[in-house]
């Protein structure tokens, strides 16, 4: 078991499921709940999607991988500088500037979110949206794909990623995907980050929703 990550999960399972299409419907409709009550318009997810094509070529993770990515966003938000590799004894989930962005900020859309389940939507927002009625919203906390990905772009010099503006070429991406286990400091890293940039470019341009699950 691990955590997928997924765009177009309700065009899929319309051809495919049609029980886990009225599941990810169910979720939208808390996902809108949330976006309306708070002065936000409403997501409507496609139900037909082009083949994307996915560079990251890592469409689930063990869980405790997005924690890595999570520690280096919480770095670059608050001491990019002191930034460094994951002891082989530590668990990056524990550390104290996520702790910090969990208990004093909250308001990072990748750090202040469901590690599980639950939804980033193509809607620009500026902190986190919580379910304060706890009625149903996946998760509890929704994203904003806009938000989460400025968050990821802000990570990629700690992990020696190089952007061209806010773009990764398909040579670096190759290079990602590709690098072996143990490859490199931040390989753990530079592979969620990649997983978590191609997402969320890819719901910002085709306007459908990240999803956890």
């Amino acid at each position: 078991m691990g955590l997928a990550v997924s765009i177009g999960s309700l065009a899929c399972a319309v051809d495919q499921d049609a029980e886990g299409a009225e599941s990810l419907r169910e979720g939208f409709r808390h996902v809108n709940r949330v976006l309306i009550a708070n002065g936000l318009p409403s997501h409507i997810e496609p139900e037909a999607m082009p083949d994307l094509a996915d560079r990251s070529k890592l469409s689930s993770m063990p869980y405790a991988w997005l924690h890595y990515l999570r520690r280096a966003v919480a770095f670059a938000r608050q001491a990019p500088g002191a930034f460094c590799p994951v002891r082989e004894d530590e668990n990056p989930a524990a550390d104290e500037r996520i702790d910090e962005e969990l208990s004093v900020f909250m308001n990072s859309h990748l750090i202040c979110h469901s590690d599980c389940e639950g939804f980033y939507v193509p809607i620009d927002f500026p902190g986190p949206l919580y379910d304060v009625r706890n009625d149903g919203l996946p998760g509890g906390i929704l994203g904003s794909s806009q938000r989460a990905l400025q968050e990821v772009v802000q990570a990629a010099p700690l992990l020696s990623i190089s952007l061209n503006d806010t773009n990764v070429s398909d040579a670096t991406a190759r290079g990602i995907a590709d690098e072996a286990e143990g490859s490199h400091p931040y390989w753990i890293e530079r592979k969620v980050w990649l997983c978590m940039f191609e997402r969320l470019r890819h719901s910002i341009e085709y306007r459908c929703a990240v999803v956890f699950g």
